[in-house]
C-alpha cells in the first residue's frame, strides 16, 4: 500500500464514515424507489383495466354483449400483464447493472483505507515517529502486502453484501407484480369477493413495504436502504481502522486505544479508553517513554480481535483506533454510557421511519383519495418530528426523512 499524505482540510473521520455509508445507502434506496414506482404504474394500469370489467356476482346475469366485452377485457388484461412483466424484468436488469458499474465497494473501501492510513501517519508524525525510526524487525514483520490483503478482504465482503441486494433488486419487480396479480383470483376480478377499493388498498400496503427481508448474523431483518447503510458504515469503519493499524505497525506501534463514536451504545462505551494490542499481547506491559527516558507500565485489556469478538466494533459502530504511545497518548476517559441519549436517538429514527412510510404510501397511492390521506399522514408525522426536536434539542437530519434514504430494520426502532 502506498504512502498517503494526510489532508488537514479533509472531513473529520466521523463525517467521512457517515458520508460514504450514506452514499451507498442512497444509491440502493433510490434504486428501490425507482423500481417500486415502476411496479406502482403497472399496478394502477392493472386496476384501471379491472374497473372496466362488467360487474355481476360470479359473472352471472351478463348479457351476450357484456360477456363478449368481458372476454375482450380479460384478454387485454392478460396481455398487459405479460408486457408489464417483460418491461419490469428489463428495467430491473438495467437498474442493477448501473449499480454494479459504479463499483461502490472498491471505491469506498479505497477511500476509507487511504484516509485511515493517512490519519494514522499524521498522528505518528506529530509524535516524530516514522517507519524509519524503527528499522529492522518491526518493519520486516509487517510486509506491505498484509494491508493490501486485509483491505481486499474487506472490499470483497462488502461486494458480497451488495451483490445479495443486487440479486434481490433484480427479482423484486417481477415478484412484486406477480404478488399483486395473485391478490386477484378470477373470482375476485369478477366481483365475487374483495371489492376493488379493498384491492387497491392491499396493493398500496404491499408496495409501501418496499424491498425487505435482509437478515444479518444476529437475525435482525432490514429493509434494503438500512441494510446498505449498515454494510457501508461497517465496512468503511473497518477499512479505516485496519489501514491505520497497518500504518502503526509499520512504525513499530503494536498498541492502540479505543476512541468511541458519538452516541455509542453501552457495549462500545465499555471499551472507550481501553488499550488493545495488534500483536497478541495482553496484560501489563512495560514500555519506554515516547518522549523522554524511563519507562511506563500499561495494562493491555485485550487484542483487537478479542475486543471485536466481545461485541466491540459491531455493525454500524463508529469507534476508532488510535496509536497508543507511552507517556504521550491520553486514553479517552469518558466511558459513561448515555442511556437517555441512545433512547432519544432511537426515537428520532422511529419518527424518521414514520415520515418515510407515509411518503411511500403517498408515492404508491392507487387513487387520489388514498394520496390525499397519505399526504395528511406525512404532515402529521412531520409535526411529531418538529415537536420532538423542540423538546430534546437534537439536530434534525432531514435527509433521513426522504424516500431516497433508508428505512430501519423490520420491526425494530434501534437503528443507529
Amino acid at each position: 500500500m502506498a504512502l498517503f499524505v494526510p489532508d488537514p482540510d479533509g472531513l473529520p473521520v466521523e463525517e467521512l464514515i457517515e458520508q460514504l455509508a450514506l452514499d451507498i445507502a442512497s444509491r440502493y434506496a433510490g434504486a428501490e424507489d425507482e423500481l417500486i414506482r415502476e411496479v406502482a404504474i403497472r399496478a394502477r394500469r392493472d386496476l384501471e383495466l379491472q374497473s372496466r370489467l362488467p360487474e355481476a356476482p360470479g359473472g352471472l346475469g351478463l348479457t351476450s354483449a357484456e360477456r363478449r366485452r368481458q372476454n375482450r377485457l380479460l384478454a387485454e388484461l392478460a396481455a398487459d400483464r405479460a408486457r408489464a412483466l417483460r418491461g419490469l424484468q428489463f428495467i430491473a436488469a438495467g437498474v442493477v447493472e448501473k449499480l454494479r458499474r459504479e463499483n461502490l465497494a472498491a471505491r469506498v473501501v479505497e477511500i476509507a483505507a487511504r484516509e485511515g492510513e493517512a490519519a494514522a501517519a499524521a498522528r505518528l508524525g506529530l509524535a516524530g515517529i516514522s517507519p524509519a525510526a524503527f528499522p529492522g524487525a518491526p518493519l520486516a514483520r509487517t510486509a506491505g502486502s498484509t494491508a493490501t490483503q486485509a483491505v481486499a478482504a474487506i472490499a470483497f465482503s462488502l461486494e458480497s453484501r451488495l451483490e445479495v441486494m443486487n440479486q434481490r433488486l433484480t427479482r423484486y419487480p417481477q415478484d412484486a407484480y406477480q404478488r399483486i396479480m395473485a391478490l386477484y383470483s378470477p373470482t375476485t376480478i369478477l366481483g365475487v369477493t374483495t371489492s376493488r377499493v379493498q384491492q387497491a388498498q392491499a396493493v398500496q400496503r404491499f408496495l409501501s413495504e418496499g424491498v425487505r427481508d435482509f437478515t444479518d448474523k444476529s437475525g435482525r431483518r432490514w429493509t434494503i436502504g438500512a441494510y446498505a447503510e449498515m454494510a457501508g458504515r461497517t465496512t468503511v469503519n473497518r477499512a479505516f481502522n485496519d489501514a491505520g493499524v497497518w500504518r502503526m505497525q509499520q512504525s513499530g506501534i503494536d498498541l492502540v486505544t479505543v476512541v468511541r463514536g458519538l452516541d455509542s451504545c453501552k457495549k462500545c462505551a465499555e471499551w472507550a479508553g481501553k488499550i488493545l494490542s495488534t500483536n497478541g499481547v495482553v496484560g501489563p506491559v512495560t514500555l519506554p517513554h515516547a518522549t523522554r527516558g524511563g519507562s511506563i507500565t500499561a495494562n493491555v485489556a485485550a487484542t483487537v480481535d478479542q475486543a471485536r469478538a466481545a461485541g466491540w466494533n459491531h455493525p454500524n459502530c463508529r469507534c476508532r483506533l488510535v496509536p497508543f504511545m507511552a507517556g504521550l497518548t491520553v486514553p479517552q476517559a469518558d466511558t459513561t454510557y448515555d442511556e437517555a441519549g441512545e433512547k432519544e436517538r432511537a426515537e428520532q429514527r422511529r419518527l424518521e421511519r414514520e415520515i418515510r412510510a407515509a411518503k411511500r404510501k403517498e408515492a404508491v397511492a392507487m387513487d387520489d383519495v388514498a394520496a390525499r390521506r397519505a399526504h395528511a399522514e406525512v404532515l402529521e408525522a412531520q409535526a411529531d418530528m418538529r415537536a420532538f426536536i423542540r423538546e430534546t434539542g437534537r439536530k434534525r437530519q432531514s435527509y433521513r426523512e426522504q424516500l431516497h434514504f433508508a428505512d430501519g430494520p423490520t420491526g425494530t426502532s434501534t437503528t443507529p
